[in-house]
């Protein structure tokens, strides 16, 4: 038996799992919704078509009166008082015919994209409260090379809603699309080096599960090693264009949908799963160059022992030759 091929196999059983979460992210309402690559804030994107900016109030500098300085603070923070709440009712009615147009509308107040598909729906109470809540109300069916195309979703809604308005009308920039559409090659490599992951992954744990029983079965260690290296670097290259792929469509998106009431957030977590996948899969490497070295160690001590146990008996049969 091989105590060292306990880590490898326990290793690469969690980057299995992982690998098999970052693909499947998302397939279902409420399954793993955070672990996005992005995600798309259109929630202002009614106010847009309401064409009601955020109430704000200005305040007028107060000047100094006869009746003391005690006077006019206090008519300054009634002043204020006054002011915050009238500006919070206004928000408050925003933000309700905001979302009584999107409901009109048929749009969606946010959308994520999966590896695999899109998720889309609704915040709760509304938008605009502090510690809202995502609502998941519909997840397309999950495809290889899916292909996002935020443009053609959000115009079908519009055009399936009650009024029928256009993003011509809205003013939707087609730059948006573009530099989507342009990282689709990226989005297909992450797909097919996290398959060859995957599948790397569960190769390498039934040759470590044989190696753990097995004491001498260099081809399997050999094989054993070469999926590892496979895992390793495939999850390394897949996670690097993860990354540059979400800071790219974020960038896009923000540079270009900022003024229409569009904002794009990058998939931290989904980030810190493909990572520590990626981390995991460099300590099986270690322990096997680790049993390696110490397998060297110990042939060579017992080659020394048994060359020493050789030559002394040589030794001694010429001895005794000699002395005959």
């Amino acid at each position: 038996m091989r105590p060292f091929a306990l880590l490898p196999l326990a290793c690469l059983i969690v980057t299995f799992v992982l690998g098999m979460l970052c693909l499947f992210a998302g397939h279902k309402p409420g399954f793993m919704e955070d672990y996005h690559l992005v995600s798309l804030n259109t929630s202002m994107l009614d106010h847009v078509l309401l064409n009601l900016p955020s109430a704000t109030t200005s305040e007028a500098a107060p000047s100094s009166t006869s009746f003391g300085s005690w006077l006019e603070n206090t008519a300054k923070n009634f002043s204020n008082e006054i002011s915050n709440k009238v500006e919070e009712q206004l928000n408050e009615i925003v933000d309700d015919l905001a979302d009584a147009l999107a409901k009109e509308l048929g749009t969606h107040q946010w959308y994520s994209l999966h590896l695999m598909n899109m998720c889309k729906g609704n915040y709760l109470p509304n938008a605009t409260t502090k510690h809202s809540r995502k609502n998941v109300t519909h997840c397309t069916r999950q495809t290889t090379m899916y292909h996002f195309d935020i443009t053609r979703q959000i115009e079908n809604e519009l055009h399936v809603g009650k009024y029928n308005v256009s993003l011509k009308e809205i003013g939707w920039p087609n730059a948006i699309q573009n530099g989507i559409s342009a990282l689709d090659v990226a989005m297909n490599v992450i797909f097919v080096l996290y398959t060859i992951g995957i599948i790397a992954a569960g190769l390498g744990i039934f040759t470590a599960f044989v190696a753990f029983f097995l004491h001498d079965v260099r081809l399997v260690l050999f094989g054993n090693i070469l999926l590892i290296r496979l895992v390793f670097f495939a999850l390394l290259i897949s996670s690097i264009v993860v990354t540059v792929a979400q800071k790219k469509l974020t960038r896009i998106i923000n540079k270009y949908g900022n003024d229409i009431g569009v904002t794009a957030y990058r998939g931290t977590k989904y980030l810190t799963i493909t990572w520590v996948a990626t981390a995991v899969m460099f300590l099986p490497s270690l322990a096997w160059m680790v049993d390696f070295c110490i397998g060297r160690r110990i042939e060579k001590r017992v080659y020394t022992e048994k060359s020493g146990g050789l030559f002394s008996r040589h030794g001694e049969a010429a001895l005794r030759r000699s002395s005959g």
